[in-house]
């Protein structure tokens, strides 16, 4: 694959306020295709600001030691985004960060939505995320697949269409005891923009206990499998 070198925050266009994390490694793929993971939203912490100087780096600075066997915090989302990228339940920190030197992240919002878990982007925040992502972010990325986290994220942003391809079946979404039923089968569409095309569906978002790991990770590689050219999108 075609390596154009390292991305810094000045090479990305002015209407992306999130610069996205890009691995040391992304354009030598990802078992051999370009991963991008599509988060929601970022929340602020006290002090920021929606200024360029503190939203730029801000998904870079959050992600960037994942990559590394030195970092500096966790949690639930990142240790299941772990879990979905090595398929491993309790991966090594060593085996983490090789597979996210691999690929890439962004959020659709590219406005902080609050401060807390319940605060959400509005409508226009993932209207304009879209086309910033469709128009400024996947032509510099390529990616060739896309793995939405979230069911929010999938159904507002509004590029691509379904593919004749079979669903995505996540089996472990509904267990005996849960009232509410969730969905197991997720679509697969493909998404054409620029000079590229790449594959995507969806998980329920890391943080939710939804779906298990085993069913997130084995979206991943769904998508790894499809053919390496997304016809027709």
């Amino acid at each position: 694959m075609e390596d154009p070198g390292v991305l810094e925050t000045e090479d990305w266009p002015d209407e992306v306020a999130f610069v996205p994390y890009v691995g040391s490694r992304y354009w030598g793929g990802f078992e051999g295709r370009r991963v991008l993971l599509l988060g929601e939203s970022h929340y602020r912490s006290e002090g920021d600001t929606d200024e360029l100087l503190i939203t730029r780096p801000f998904t870079c600075r959050t992600f960037e030691d994942m990559q590394t066997c030195k970092r500096k915090g966790g949690g639930k989302f990142f240790n299941e985004l772990d879990r979905l990228l090595t398929n491993e339940a309790d991966p090594s920190l060593t085996l983490a960060a090789n597979a996210w030197q691999q690929i890439a992240f962004c959020n659709l919002s590219q406005r902080f939505a609050g401060t807390a878990s319940g605060h959400r982007p509005s409508s226009d925040d993932f209207r304009n995320g879209g086309e910033i992502l469709f128009n400024h972010i996947l032509p510099i990325l390529r990616p060739d697949v896309i793995l939405v986290l979230g069911r929010t994220a999938w159904r507002r942003f509004d590029y691509g269409k379904l593919a004749d391809h079979p669903v995505f079946l996540a089996p472990r979404a509904n267990s005996k005891e849960r009232r509410r039923r969730y969905l197991e089968e997720r679509e697969v569409w493909t998404l054409g923009y620029g000079k590229g095309v790449a594959w995507m569906t969806w998980v329920y978002h890391p943080s939710w206990n939804i779906d298990r790991w085993e069913d997130r990770a084995a979206a991943l590689r769904y998508l790894l499998d499809c053919p390496h050219q997304a016809q027709d999108a």
